[in-house]
């Protein structure tokens, strides 16, 4: 049922706005910046998330509301109460006690998987739902499929693409507003026949208060090339595809390094095939580091890569890294998925290679190399791209946008 009515912020009612997001918070930079934009204008944001790691039920953290679900001593047990599975009961039961005990107006629903809990409680409590989808998960898990291996089989059974493709087809016509993070995702959506008023672009941009900290403010170029990657180690990320322009790029006597940073089930065979290939000086693996960290370490680089493979997942979605980057004034080399050469076209900020061949990643790169008049124009226009265009303040907008149609 409708709750009685809050005061009025400066866009509409003051509102208490559910999140479930299927993972432990803290912490997620995209849970956390839209939860802090909604909480600067007002509104009282509530984080519902998973507890695999047992902390306390109820927290307060920087004005967010945490719930999380109950945790048991089994850690088996524990991991099985927060998957985020469709029909998972721990979830429904979980959700609409937070719902019901702090007078939720308006539920978020961070990605697919937890979208039947999200229209349980549409109908439940007759409040309006927003779907974040940041992620095509259809396309996602037929990736997955594709790759092969044991983890194939999980998906098969746990993550299968044709019932997660069923799940949206059916979902998504029940769902008020649907956020998605880049415009080729909003495209998709409508081919599908959602109509284009009920969607809103807020991508993955980062904070203008972010931009002028020193790390972002200060680079000594080397003399090698210096590449980096931040994020997820995964196989579906196409880091090999880099290890093996390298060596194509030795073997044309150019100092090119690779620094990785970040960590995943990908990491052990990739260190692997950097050693097969006699590649240890020039490849380094730094794992998982702060978050404040990162921006440093993209600091220190030449060049930001982004060597994804191109396929229906990769075509509806936008990196964080690729603005990142940017903003650090870095010149970025991405592969040809459908998203990232667009917008490093249009903005002139790096340079294109055709997904999965280390053959034209390699000349790419070597362009690069020679000519580090270009790489400076590059990171410059990428970095005014970010201060006009690509931060979250103006993605903020659009989402105050789409919740004030509630308030």
């Amino acid at each position: 049922m409708p709750w009685s009515r809050q005061p009025e912020t400066a866009m509409g009612r003051r509102m208490k706005i559910g999140i479930i997001w299927k993972n432990d918070f803290p912490w997620d930079v995209r849970v956390e910046k839209i939860a802090r934009s909604l909480l600067a204008i007002g509104h009282d944001v509530y984080i519902l998330s998973a507890n695999t790691q047992r902390r306390a039920r109820y927290e307060t953290l920087d004005g967010m509301g945490i719930r999380r679900l109950p945790a048991t001593p089994s850690r088996w047990l524990n991991a099985v109460i927060s998957i985020p599975f469709y029909l998972n009961p721990f979830w429904f039961l979980f959700a609409s006690q937070v719902v019901r005990r702090e007078r939720i107006d308006l539920i978020i629903v961070r990605d697919l998987p937890l979208i039947l809990v999200g229209l349980w409680l549409k109908r439940s409590f007759r409040v309006p739902l927003i779907l974040d989808m940041a992620e095509n998960y259809p396309a996602m898990y037929r990736e997955a499929l594709d790759i092969g291996g044991w983890r194939a089989c999980v998906y098969l059974i746990a993550k299968n693409p044709k019932i997660m493709e069923f799940v949206e087809r059916q979902t998504l016509g029940s769902v008020d507003h649907i956020l998605v993070v880049v415009e080729e995702s909003a495209e998709r959506l409508m081919r599908l026949g959602i109509p284009g008023g009920r969607l809103s672009v807020v991508s993955n941009t980062p904070r203008l208060e972010d931009l002028d900290r020193p790390a972002i403010l200060e680079h000594r170029p080397h003399s090698w090339l210096q590449l980096i990657y931040t994020g997820l180690v995964q196989e579906a990320r196409g880091l090999e595809v880099v290890v093996r322009a390298l060596l194509l790029l030795r073997e044309r006597g150019l100092d090119v390094r690779f620094r990785i940073v970040g960590g995943g089930n990908y990491l052990s065979r990739l260190v692997e095939m950097v050693r097969e290939k006699g590649l240890q000086d020039a490849v380094e693996f730094t794992g998982w580091v702060a978050h404040q960290e990162v921006a440093s370490h993209v600091n220190d680089a030449d060049v930001g890569v982004i060597p994804h493979p191109k396929n229906d997942h990769t075509d509806t979605t936008i990196p964080n890294k690729l603005f990142d980057y940017m903003a650090c004034g870095r010149p970025v080399v991405v592969s040809s998925a459908a998203p990232l050469e667009r917008i490093v076209t249009q903005e002139r900020c790096g340079l294109v290679f055709t997904a999965g061949s280390p053959e034209n990643l390699a000349d790419v790169l070597a362009r690069m190399s020679a000519d580090g008049a270009a790489r400076e124009e590059m990171g410059r226009n990428g970095a005014k791209a970010v201060r006009r265009r690509f931060h979250w303040e103006r993605d903020a907008g659009a989402l105050r946008d789409a919740v004030a149609r509630f308030a």
